[in-house]
Order: C-alpha cells, then sequence, then structure tokens
C-alpha cells in the first residue's frame, strides 16, 4: 500500500472518530435535554408550559441549534459535521466526501448514538430509564403508522437537504446555510414533534431504541431520512448541472452581414 493510500485511510479513521464523538455529544446534550424538559411533565399543575407542545418549543431550538453550532464549530472543517447518517450520503452526492468515508462516517454515528445515550444513562441516573424519559426513544402519537412517519421523515430529510444543496453551491447563501439547516430541524420538530416523532436522523433514534428496547419504529427511521435525503440530491444536482451547462454554452454566433455588390 502506498503512502498516499495510508494517509488517507488515516484521514478517514481520524473523520470517522470526530463524527462518534460529535454523535455521542448531540445525543447526550439532547437526551439530557428530554430529561429535564419532557421528562417532568406535570400535566396536573395546569398551564402551556406543562403539555408536550409548551415543552417542544425548548427542545425543538435547542436540539436545531446543537446541529447549527457543530456546523459551525472548527471540526465542520474536518468532516463537515454530519452527525446524521442521511447528511453524509447527501454530501457524498453532492461531492464530499469521498466514496471510501461513508460507510465509516454512518458506522461512527451510530456508534456514538449508542455512547451518548450510554453516557447519559449514567449521568442522569435511574430516572433517565423510567417511562417518563425512557432513553429519549421517540415514539408516533396514538393512530400514526409506520408508513405516516416514514413519509414525514422523508419529505423533511428532503426539504432539509435541499436547502443544504442551494447553499453549498451559492457563495452567497453559503454562510446561512448552518442557521437555515438548524432552524428547519428545530420547525420540524415543533411540527411533528408529538405526531410523528420529528424524525429526520437515523442517528437520533438508534441509540434510544437500542436502549429503551423499543425497536419497532427502527427500520422506518433508519431508512426514511436517507430515502429523503438522496432524493433531493438527485433534484439540486441536475439543476446545478442545467445552470453550469446554460452558464458555460457558448453563444450563437451572429450570421456574418453579406455584402451588397
Amino acid at each position: 500500500m502506498d503512502e498516499a493510500a495510508v494517509n488517507g485511510n488515516r484521514r478517514t479513521l481520524h473523520s470517522a472518530l470526530l463524527e462518534l464523538a460529535l454523535t455521542a455529544l448531540m445525543l447526550f446534550v439532547v437526551a439530557t435535554t428530554v430529561r429535564w424538559l419532557l421528562g417532568t411533565l406535570d400535566p396536573a399543575s395546569g398551564g402551556w408550559w406543562n403539555t408536550p407542545e409548551g415543552r417542544l418549543l425548548a427542545v425543538a431550538p435547542l436540539s436545531g441549534y446543537t446541529v447549527t453550532a457543530v456546523m459551525l464549530s472548527p471540526w465542520d472543517k474536518v468532516t463537515g459535521g454530519h452527525i446524521n447518517p442521511a447528511i453524509t450520503l447527501a454530501m457524498w452526492r453532492y461531492g464530499r466526501p469521498p466514496g471510501r468515508d461513508v460507510a465509516p462516517f454512518i458506522a461512527g454515528q451510530l456508534i456514538g448514538s449508542l455512547l451518548g445515550i450510554a453516557a447519559g444513562r449514567i449521568v442522569r441516573g435511574p430516572v433517565f430509564a423510567s417511562p417518563a424519559v425512557d432513553f429519549a426513544v421517540i415514539r408516533p402519537a396514538p393512530g400514526w403508522s409506520w408508513a405516516a412517519v416514514a413519509v414525514v421523515g422523508t419529505a423533511t430529510m428532503f426539504v432539509i437537504v435541499a436547502v443544504a444543496g442551494i447553499g453549498l453551491s451559492s457563495r452567497r447563501l453559503g454562510p446561512f446555510t448552518p442557521w437555515a439547516v438548524g432552524t428547519m430541524i428545530a420547525a420540524q420538530i415543533i411540527a411533528f414533534g408529538t405526531l410523528s416523532g420529528g424524525i429526520a436522523n437515523p442517528a437520533r433514534e438508534f441509540g434510544p431504541a437500542v436502549f429503551s428496547g423499543s425497536p419497532a419504529l427502527l427500520p422506518v427511521c433508519l431508512l426514511a431520512p436517507p430515502v429523503g435525503a438522496l432524493a433531493a440530491t438527485v433534484v439540486i444536482n441536475q439543476v446545478n448541472s442545467r445552470r453550469r451547462t446554460a452558464t458555460w454554452a457558448p453563444a450563437a454566433k451572429e450570421p456574418a452581414p453579406t455584402s451588397r455588390p
């Protein structure tokens, strides 16, 4: 194996471990937020603050802008700060990272999800496993089928990845992309958190589902967001391709004037 290949493998391993650490941190923050906000609901006390919808107004921005913080951090320059398998697949289709990084990144994210929830259980104690918190597992509202949850998850990730793709292809909009992504994540949690569960990240659900022993919805959580992400890259790549073609197409030549005798 030549030196370039060895260096490439080292860079991939380093980046995958960083994705693992960032995803573990994200899951710990999210799970801690669920513990202190949704885990302390007291409907008997009354008031909007003691309703799931009220608490989601605090959970949503904390979750969404944690992603923004990662995207704006120095670590983003190393891995892209994906912390989401669907985003890794989308960025690969957008041309970054290279294909060899995809599987290690996703493996790191899923392992990081497990480690983040394990850390939450150790730090927060038995209450983390209580029915009120249940390892921060996502549960859809009664009457929501797996198909309905899949549609919402696919559509949500389609929009997020499409907006990210537009930002990546525009120097003017690029600096605003992390804030737009965080805002959209927060908005979808507020809109769908008490209905479908607000699923937009397979890693967000992987650790909680494994620890809670509630894997029934896990296949949908693992598949729906990547499908939406890949569909968005197809659309955005086609739009960008047409735009480049229009920009670089040679202008039609004007016919040379004919001289009159």
